[in-house]
């Protein structure tokens, strides 16, 4: 998360999500804002937590005291921040990285988090949500009502052997991962109680699920 960026509709987005969401998982999320710049003023802080809807008691601005994240140029620095977000005593964990996550760095970046990273934080809760911006992989395979990058996204995550769903959006998403597909269910069947009574067209294009039958 970077501060130029703070309130914009891309944080009304990430609060729209929390807000469909049923009141006893949301309640149960805890916030890394993965913050790239700073030091961000108290104000700052409390206005972020506001748009997303995440309160100070449940977000954590510094873990392992890194006031913003390593980047992967100190690979003993972000192993240590990787280890400080995995002990989080909350069962489900939000990351809001600048970019999103891949399956490997480039240069010494801090915008993303790294797939190897989300299984280290997974060994210890049910689920982690990530924030990722859309961006234009170089193969574009995607279904007509997927956008490429989700697709992408969710195949990544699939290969690392992990189970997901994604918020789908047009300029940035939301990704739902987990060791256990089970552990995915209350969230997305939450989303669809949320938008019941909406066509399928247009929930089928906000709910996006990649797995074996896809191959």
């Amino acid at each position: 998360m970077n501060r130029l960026y703070l309130l914009d509709s891309l944080d009304g987005f990430k609060g729209l999500v929390f807000r469909l969401l049923p009141a006893h998982l949301a309640g149960s999320i805890a916030c890394v804002p993965m913050t790239t710049d700073g030091p961000w003023s108290d104000a700052e802080k409390r206005a972020f937590e506001a748009a997303v809807g995440i309160p100070g008691e449940r977000t954590y601005w510094a873990p392992g005291g890194f006031d913003n994240v390593p980047a992967a140029s100190d690979p003993r620095a972000r192993a240590e921040w990787v280890h400080a977000v995995a002990t989080i005593k909350e069962p489900h964990v939000f990351l809001d990285p600048d970019t999103g996550f891949y399956d490997r760095h480039t240069g010494g970046s801090a915008k993303m988090v790294l797939v190897g990273e989300l299984i280290t934080m997974l060994s210890t809760r049910e689920a982690v949500i990530v924030y990722r911006h859309q961006y234009w992989p170089k193969s574009n395979d995607a279904p007509r009502e997927v956008c490429s990058y989700v697709w992408h996204g969710l195949r990544m995550l699939w290969k690392a052997g992990l189970y997901s769903f994604a918020y789908q959006s047009q300029a940035a998403s939301f990704f739902f991962v987990s060791r256990s597909r089970s552990d995915l269910e209350p969230f997305e069947t939450g989303l669809r109680h949320a938008m019941a009574g909406l066509s399928s067209a247009i929930v089928n294009r906000r709910l996006v699920r990649y797995d074996h039958a896809n191959q």
